[in-house]
């Protein structure tokens, strides 16, 4: 990884990188945030990160992908081709993520990504 250079998280659906590089580099990201000391972050991408120290699970979410690390698993998650960030977001709604995480992921503000579900909800 050192040598190569990091493509930004939310470049990783275009630019069809293998999900184990996808996988190292958003862990590269997160641990550079925790070395940091930062908790939570929203970037000017969109993009969004959280640590829980608690739990400690740390989440990554940026347009159609978001990743989730705890201390025994990783999950990445990618929104289909041919899918709406609506279908996604209602999917992903049934977890437990929260409506920032949602948006990042939806590539729209948690406040649009909350107006989306109580769409569908109506």
């Amino acid at each position: 990884m050192a040598n190569s250079e990091i493509v930004p998280f939310s470049e990783i659906v275009t630019s069809k990188i293998d999900l184990n590089q996808a996988v190292a580099q958003g862990q590269e990201m997160t641990d550079t945030l925790k070395k940091m000391g930062i908790k939570e972050a929203t970037f000017d991408s969109g993009a969004y990160y959280k640590h829980d120290h608690e739990s400690q699970t740390t989440t990554l979410a940026a347009d159609g992908i978001l990743m989730r690390q705890s201390p025994h698993t990783t999950t990445v998650i990618f929104r289909n081709e041919g899918s709406t960030e609506q279908q996604a977001l209602e999917e992903l709604n049934a977890g437990s993520l929260t409506q920032k995480t949602l948006g990042a992921f939806s590539g729209v503000s948690q406040q649009r990504a909350s107006e989306l579900l109580q769409i569908e909800k109506e």
